[in-house]
């Protein structure tokens, strides 16, 4: 039979197992920060409405740099610290009545030197500009990272170097603890890396639709001849015979890699040797030079790849041949190779010859199916006739494999011309944000690396440029927040109550055979968060698995509803985390109890003579059983019950 809830009388019994009964501060969780946007979390008040928070540079808070009240359990300040501050912080309840609790507890932190250097920001038309920060990484002088405002001011950094962001704003690179390509997150934890001892190439480490792990290995070298050139007589006074036949010299190609998420055990990999003929090679760009003092061809130089998981394909970008290739996932076979024609010895079977691109960077495929590239263009002047080397940014489509239209192209101005390096970014309003290596600045004394913001009218209307020519970045990427993994979690009627013996307990009061969790997305990223829901150690609840999606800032509530209860109460736990983000998943557990009148059959809030003739039918069989009315607990409903219900009428 079929049990109708109804509320329970005096279920005050609660057990053990109370996660939040002890609240704490949460995060910081770190003596030392690196950035002056600071996120504070602290576990959620019995009975709290919203909460005071309070951030000194001492520990007597005299002198504060914050003292605001929110109504969530999480705040991220933006505007009060400055680099090498030391910040004590505390937070303390606010009731429904306005009354104010104690302080939770007391946390210092110290916030860390500014690295990153000065910057030149000019504003041209700020109205047009997209919300957010701006992240690039830097190689020279020095290994490192970090985040900017708009006026250039400095956010965050870190020592790592980061190769790639991507939407849902996981972090890829290098990190400075190991020797490998890594995922971290910008509290400056390793979420994944890459096998020991496997030598990775720094141009780009991502993770898979499938959630394992890609990148480049430098572990691939195959002996080859050395061209004719004007470099030939260098390389027979090293003793080579350098004919243009004989193989004698180390050809450096990098091999694709993947590696499975769990095991870290290499699954796929893609040898360039094995599909590209070592006939290809660049005589224009000054590589055999390079090769003449490093005692290595770099023949390839492959700088980025794109996984299409829709069509089953990758695009790889190979630098020294000027190449575009795309791969069948599957077999690793070239589908086609878009690059220069056939005079410049990078193939004699490329498609969309006539774009002449060269020595590009970044190569991605936008929702709409067009790849979007940053085109250095170092041999520009020999390829297309311009006037100067020319860097472009392009965005094409290719064409039944064959050909290619162009959908956008932005020139960009002679002293930005970036002979290496660069990145471009689309915007969700349109406009495009790049990095380019500049070579000098475009007046005495403005330094290398440029930042631009660019409108889809080819208007600057933002840079920012180093402020000396010592600096050397790799790529930018604008980014709407530095903690993408930020959400909080409310539960409804979280409260104290005293029991019959005089003890407070933490509990949630079950109302409406609902218990109710509002999640709030901290973070300027949309996410798809999973969660799980389920009774400890009660079949009050049915188990839950299941996800929801949460826009940028936004708030979303998940509810589940109680399908019985009875007198020994409920622990439950909800498990939830962003999908992208797992490590920071919170496992919330909780006591919930009822709040209803045992033997209040009719629901009017009253014992009486009613509840009893109701009993009486379901006793008999003739209405539909109500579990209220197992007035002793013993899952049956008989004459039992209707003497105890008589009982509990003529005591109340």
């Amino acid at each position: 039979m079929r049990f109708r809830l109804r509320y329970m009388k005096y279920l005050i019994i609660i057990l053990s197992l109370c996660s939040l009964a002890l609240s704490d501060l949460l995060k910081p969780d770190t003596a030392n920060l690196r950035t002056i946007h600071v996120l504070f979390e602290w576990d959620q008040e019995p009975n709290a409405v919203s909460y005071n928070i309070q951030a000194s540079n001492s520990n007597s808070f005299n002198n504060l740099y914050i003292n605001t009240n929110i109504s969530s359990t999480m705040h991220i300040e933006k505007n009060a610290f400055n680099w090498n501050d030391n910040v004590y912080w505390r937070v303390r309840p606010i009731y429904t009545d306005g009354s104010i609790g104690n302080w939770i507890d007391t946390r210092y932190f110290s916030i860390g030197n500014s690295i990153l250097g000065n910057l030149n920001v000019d504003i041209y038309n700020d109205d047009l500009i997209e919300d957010g920060l701006v992240m690039y990484s830097q190689f020279a002088p020095y290994l490192a990272s970090g985040v900017i405002d708009k006026y250039g001011n400095e956010i965050w950094n870190t020592q790592s170097y980061v190769n790639h962001i991507n939407e849902f704003g996981q972090v890829y690179g290098m990190h400075f603890e190991t020797e490998g390509g890594d995922q971290f997150n910008y509290d400056q934890d390793i979420i994944w890396t890459t096998p020991n001892g496997t030598p990775i190439d720094a141009h780009e480490i991502k993770q898979l639709p499938n959630g394992n792990y890609m990148a480049f290995t430098l572990d691939v070298i195959r002996s080859g001849p050395i061209p004719l050139g004007a470099w030939t007589s260098y390389f027979q006074a090293l003793g080579y015979v350098a004919d243009g036949v004989t193989n004698e010299f180390p050809w450096l190609g990098l091999r694709l890699v993947e590696w499975d998420e769990e095991t870290r055990e290499e699954v796929w990999s893609w040898d360039p040797f094995d599909h590209f003929t070592m006939d290809d090679h660049d005589l224009y760009g000054g590589v055999w030079w390079g090769a003449y003092f490093n005692g290595y061809f770099d023949w390839l130089h492959s700088n980025a790849f794109h996984f299409d998981e829709e069509e089953g394909v990758i695009y790889v970008s190979h630098r020294h041949l000027s190449r575009i290739t795309k791969l069948d996932y599957e077999t690793g076979e070239v589908i086609w190779n878009m690059g220069l024609p056939e005079q410049y010895t990078t193939g004699n079977n490329n498609i969309c010859t006539d774009l002449r691109f060269s020595f590009q960077h970044n190569i991605q495929l936008l929702d709409d199916g067009t790849l979007l590239f940053f085109d250095n263009g170092n041999i520009s002047q020999l390829v297309n006739d311009d006037e100067y080397p020319t860097t472009r940014i392009r965005r094409i489509r290719v064409i039944d494999d064959n050909h290619c239209e162009t959908v956008w192209q932005f020139d960009l101005p002679e002293l930005m011309f970036g002979s290496g390096m660069g990145s471009v970014q689309l915007l969700d309003n349109g406009n495009y944000s790049i990095y380019t290596f500049s070579n000098g600045g475009e007046e005495p004394g403005d330094g290398c690396c440029d930042l631009l913001e660019v409108t889809p009218d080819k208007e600057i209307i933002w840079k920012a440029s180093a402020g000396d020519n010592e600096r050397a970045w790799y790529r930018s990427y604008k980014i709407p927040s530095i903690y993408p993994n930020a959400f909080s979690v409310i539960a409804d009627g979280y409260q104290n109550i005293e029991s019959d013996n005089g003890e407070t307990l933490d509990v949630i009061e079950l109302g409406e055979q609902t218990v109710n969790f509002s999640i709030t997305n901290h973070s300027g990223y949309d996410h798809v968060y999973k969660y799980k829901f389920r009774a400890i150690d009660s079949d009050w609840f049915e188990d839950v698995e299941s996800e929801i999606s949460i826009s940028a800032y936004q708030s979303a509530e998940l509810s589940f509803e109680a399908i019985q209860t009875s007198e020994s109460g409920s622990n439950i736990i909800l498990s939830i985390w962003p999908t992208r983000h797992i490590y920071s998943r919170k496992d919330l557990e909780f006591s919930i109890i009822s709040n209803g009148i045992l033997g209040d059959i009719n629901g009017d809030q009253n014992l009486n003579v009613l509840d009893v003739i109701l009993l009486v039918n379901m006793a008999l069989g003739n209405s539909e059983i109500d579990i209220n009315g197992d007035i002793n607990g013993d899952e049956n409903i008989n004459i039992l019950d209707v003497v105890l219900l008589v009982n509990l009428i003529l005591e109340s």
